[in-house]
């Protein structure tokens, strides 16, 4: 199998919104992405950790996919979430997006219980073998059993089906590793966006798979387009790191459904009630949110596009 040359870009982690109780809102999730796809997103993630994936039924992960196909069509990239507790429930995953029209497969290792590095490199392994897209390891080691630097090189190098990497973990290191020593073709997406200034001015990068580009694309794609060390990147990378901010206290991803709700994009809806204190906190957001957005979308220019 020849490696996915054209996995890269911005591809943004959508929201999977949902009502006061819990259900799915498909209609507003079709609308916000339809919205990212106009916006001039290479393809859209589901089913990761911005989607809120390990409270998702088996269903609404297939429905995503389906849904993401539907509006990126043939022209943009669909990255589907694989995660679970077993090898077992990550291959159904798998093959439910692979049926319904998934271009690669995200996979964090496997949850809840600590394993060592060779019991993930085995379950990576059994996947590469078991699936026919190709795989992103999804290095989320706050919320998944992680991988560390040299099995990342080793299952890249060694394994055909597992093109690369999104790397969430907010360090470097096996970026930097993967662009000096790796693949040439080896996908290297920043999963983190407090480091992707970084990553692109380092060339250490062939793109990001972004939570903040789902509700805000428009800063992600002037960083992405603007050469480095231009007037332009400096304002978006800026700008990031105001938004980052002021979303770090809340849990992922609180903060990215409470700039949803802002631009109108979906409700704030939570997985858990808001203390009083969170509630307090999200007025103070929303106060901020509004005349902030208002002063930098207008700071926004898109430049050359990176090469």
């Amino acid at each position: 199998m020849s490696r996915i040359r054209t996995l890269g870009g911005v591809i943004a982690a959508a929201l999977l919104p949902r009502d006061a109780a819990g259900r799915p809102l498909w209609e507003t999730f079709e609308r916000s992405l339809a919205f990212l796809k106009e916006r001039g997103v290479a393809g859209i993630c589901v089913n990761g950790a911005t989607g809120e994936y390990a409270g998702a039924t088996a269903g609404e992960r297939r429905q995503a996919v389906t849904l993401a196909r539907k509006v990126m069509g043939d022209d943009g990239l669909v990255v589907s979430g694989a995660g679970g507790c077993s090898l077992f429930e990550t291959l159904a995953r798998a093959r439910d997006a692979e049926d319904e029209g998934a271009d690669a497969h995200l996979v964090p290792g496997p949850h809840f219980f600590p394993y060592t590095q060779d019991d993930i490199g085995e379950y990576y392994r059994r996947m590469a073998a078991s699936v026919s897209l190709p795989i992103l390891i999804y290095n989320l080691p706050q919320f998944t059993n992680g991988v560390d630097k040299p099995l990342a090189l080793e299952l890249i190098r060694g394994e055909e089906r597992i093109a690369g990497i999104k790397d969430s973990s907010g360090g470097l290191d096996i970026l930097e590793a993967l662009t000096t020593g790796g693949p040439a073709d080896a996908v290297r997406f920043v999963g983190n966006d407090s480091v992707l200034a970084e990553a692109l001015e380092k060339r250490w990068s062939t793109g990001g798979i972004s939570g903040v580009a789902c509700v805000l694309p428009e800063v992600i794609l002037a960083l992405w387009h603007s050469a480095t060390g231009s007037e332009e990147f400096t304002t978006a990378a800026r700008l990031l790191d105001d938004y980052i901010a002021q979303i770090g206290p809340w849990p992922t991803p609180w903060g990215l459904k409470l700039t949803a709700e802002c631009r109108g994009l979906g409700p704030a809806s939570t997985s858990i009630p808001l203390s009083a204190a969170r509630r307090r906190q999200a007025e103070s957001f929303r106060a901020w949110f509004e005349p902030w957005w208002a002063a930098a979308s207008g700071q926004l220019c898109v430049g050359r596009p990176l090469g």
